[in-house]
């Protein structure tokens, strides 16, 4: 549109040179050239050229302060198949010490609640997390190359998660000896991992009932002898189950990320859904136990190790957020995404099929991104100069109908309608373009206005009155 403008006032700008019968032969040659700094240009097209520069350049940085707006559609998607899967590139590469960082460590950094962390963790409240099964990789890679670079995708789907809830012991069991006999005795030696770290500070890890099998309630202590405390007394108990939930996905031609959950099922679940974490053999205390001093939750302070979200100024010690739900979380999901998830079936095969399931695309939404301006009433005014620009000067151009100037003049037509003696006042300027001294223009109807239906325009270069008029049914050349 802007170079439509630039052309239309362009020729308008020549019309009206011609017009007014008081132009030059440098204005004429100016503004064929568009050249800004012509030495011998009057002042009204210099400046008419200087807008036609400026205009563009202007609401260009106009249409900056409208930036960051989108325009979202709905679009009709595959099928998509959702696993218990890592982020894409973080496959098949461990046994799960590598992939617990990379879901946890966003959330240990900055921890709040009711939000979302990188690929797949979700913080709902100060007791809960949960890390939810994601679109595989093959099929994230299809819809990453369906986008543009200024394109992202939201997809939103019905999926399991892998949940982890902090549900203490009452006060009563607490301090009951039976009741903690009887959590003992329900965890065989190898699923009992007690260590003591520096000095009277301790931690421990009581998980995998069932002979190591059963990972739904994990107990975690860090507790100070000299302090009097004990592993009973210092203990949380965290309850694991896969639940559903409706997870949404922001993926862009690089990246996915989870940005928003709604309804996390409530409760504990049930039935052959459950069978991946109550009976499966993961190690969660062999694998992880370092990682509690890694995360320590009781004693920063004493290792000088602030909180990695506080301030040089004000370093903060104890998290103001429980972080251990979704490090209980991180510990399970990273051993069966190893062990059990998708990228690890043989042949497509594997003893928890509930890992890895397809999602018909009517059960998804699909919402494509395309980035544009914000909706503004001042980006209208924005969007409607130059069309306005355009419409008037086709509007002033026709006003002037009967100048006799063309579309297309050019050098061509200053050539054509030159008189033979024009081109001695001319001379000395075929090589610079420089004329000594100013140069009037005039164009002059040439022919019996009575009788010849055929008229010739001519060039006539020093005077002083204004151009002859088109004359209506007459044919020039």
């Amino acid at each position: 549109m802007a170079l439509c403008t630039q052309r239309q006032v362009g020729k308008l700008n020549l019309l009206y040179e011609a017009h007014c019968g008081a132009s030059t032969l440098q204005n004429f040659d100016a503004i064929l050239r568009n050249d800004y700094f012509a030495a011998d240009m009057s002042w009204r097209p210099r400046f008419i050229l200087w807008i036609l520069l400026l205009l563009p350049l202007v609401l260009g940085a106009a249409y900056k302060k409208f930036s960051g707006g989108s325009t979202d559609l709905v679009i009709h998607g595959p099928d998509v198949a959702f696993g218990t899967t890592a982020a894409p590139g973080y496959q098949l590469i461990g046994n799960g010490l590598s992939l617990l960082p990379t879901v946890y460590l966003p959330f240990w950094m900055k921890p709040a609640t009711n939000r979302t962390y990188g690929f797949n963790l979700y913080i709902p409240n100060d007791s809960t997390a949960a890390i939810l099964d994601a679109p595989l990789p093959t099929n994230l890679t299809s819809l990453h190359t369906s986008l543009l670079n200024d394109q992202s995708m939201t997809i939103t789907a019905k999926v399991n998660a892998t949940v982890t809830e902090n549900i203490d012991p009452s006060g009563s069991e607490r301090n009951n000896v039976n009741y903690w006999q009887s959590v003992q005795d329900s965890y065989p030696t190898g699923g009992r991992m007690e260590l003591t770290d520096v000095g009277a500070l301790n931690s421990g890890i009581w998980g995998g009932r069932e002979s190591l099998k059963d990972w739904s309630v994990i107990y975690l202590s860090r507790w100070n002898t000299g302090e009097n405390q004990t592993f009973q007394s210092q203990a949380e108990r965290f309850i694991t189950t896969r639940r559903t939930c409706i997870g949404t996905w922001n993926i862009t031609r690089n990246n996915a990320s989870l940005i928003h959950v709604l309804g996390l099922e409530s409760g504990v679940g049930d039935g052959e859904s459950q069978t991946v974490i109550r009976n499966n053999i993961l190690t969660i205390g062999t694998m992880f136990f370092q990682f509690m001093g890694e995360y320590d939750w009781t004693n920063r302070q004493g290792w000088n190790q602030p909180l990695p979200d506080s301030s040089p100024t004000d370093p903060k010690f104890i998290p103001t957020i429980n972080t251990r739900p979704a490090l209980v979380a991180a510990m399970l999901w990273s051993r069966i995404v190893s062990l059990d998830g998708p990228e690890r079936w043989t042949n497509g095969h594997s003893p928890f099929p509930e890992l890895a399931y397809r999602i018909q695309s009517q059960d998804i939404r699909f919402v494509k991104s395309s980035r544009t301006l914000r909706r503004s009433s001042g980006l209208m005014v924005l969007l409607l100069i130059n069309p306005i620009l355009t419409v008037a000067a086709v509007l002033m151009k026709a006003l002037l109908y009967g100048t006799p100037l063309s579309d297309d003049f050019g050098l061509i037509s200053l050539l054509a309608a030159v008189r033979e003696n024009v081109v001695a006042k001319l001379r000395g300027a075929s090589l610079s373009g420089k004329l000594r001294q100013e140069m009037k223009l005039r164009f002059m109807d040439r022919g019996d206005q009575d009788r010849d239906r055929w008229r010739r325009l001519e060039l006539e270069v020093g005077e002083e009155e204004k151009g002859d008029l088109l004359i209506s049914g007459k044919c020039y050349g």
